[in-house]
């Protein structure tokens, strides 16, 4: 698989349906237009989801797994669900077709937000990236989730970036917790399953300086792909 040089990389904490749209575009490169629809599993006043970064790529193509090392865009989404990096370094990368912010802005918990994507041809995988904006470094999403077939349903847990020590203080996590954006406690360790989205990151529990306990992964992404009439 084809790593980005400190390029870029970027989950959604909740379910994503992908549906494949009735009508296709009828040309030969074999494009498809799937419609995103993603909705935040996370309990109620705990972690609102960033404005999701969608990638369309081939499988030759890698944006983030687990076990890596995060790039500085993956970094930057899980950090700071700030996706520009990202999207200035895949724009135009061998073996990218799109890339994008999903509109609408952050999704709350148990809210829902649907996005367009096209695919062509061989650029038939989604990756989409999330943070979990009030952790230091957590986020959720799909990787590289090949979108064919007649249906299926992929679910996800919380991650952890690495990229930042989860010190839970309220100086260093930037969602409407804490409101602390672009303050960082460097890691450098691998992205792995992180803590849940599920923490007491919420105002009306802080005490002190730190933002609350995380506790095991909880979340999850569903993704259930519909195909259209053909392929």
């Amino acid at each position: 698989m084809r790593r980005i040089a400190q390029g870029a990389l970027l989950i959604l904490v909740g379910a994503a349906l992908l549906t494949a749209s009735a009508a296709e575009s009828g040309n030969t490169t074999g494009s498809r237009t799937w419609q995103v629809t993603i909705t935040n599993l996370t309990p109620a006043g705990s972690q609102p989801l960033s404005p999701p970064l969608l990638v369309v790529h081939s499988r030759r193509t890698d944006v983030w797994s687990a076990g890596t090392i995060a790039t500085h865009p993956v970094a930057a989404i899980a950090e700071d669900a700030n996706n520009a990096p990202a999207e200035s370094a895949l724009t135009g990368y061998p073996g990218v077709l799109s890339v994008r912010t999903g509109a609408g802005g952050p999704i709350p918990p148990g809210a829902t937000r649907t996005y367009a994507v096209q695919t062509r041809g061989h650029f038939d995988r989604l990756t989409v990236l999330t943070m979990l904006v009030n952790t230091n470094d957590g986020f959720t999403g799909l990787d590289s989730l090949h979108m064919h077939g007649r249906g299926s349903t992929r679910s996800t847990n919380a991650y952890d970036a690495g990229s930042e020590r989860n010190n839970e203080l309220i100086a260093f996590i930037p969602g409407p917790c804490c409101n602390h954006p672009f303050v960082r406690d460097p890691e450098g360790a691998v992205i792995r399953l992180g803590p849940s989205p599920a923490s007491r990151s919420r105002a009306g529990d802080l005490h002190g300086t730190r933002a609350g306990t995380l506790r095991p992964p909880l979340c999850r992404i569903q993704a259930l792909l519909t195909p259209s009439a053909r392929e």
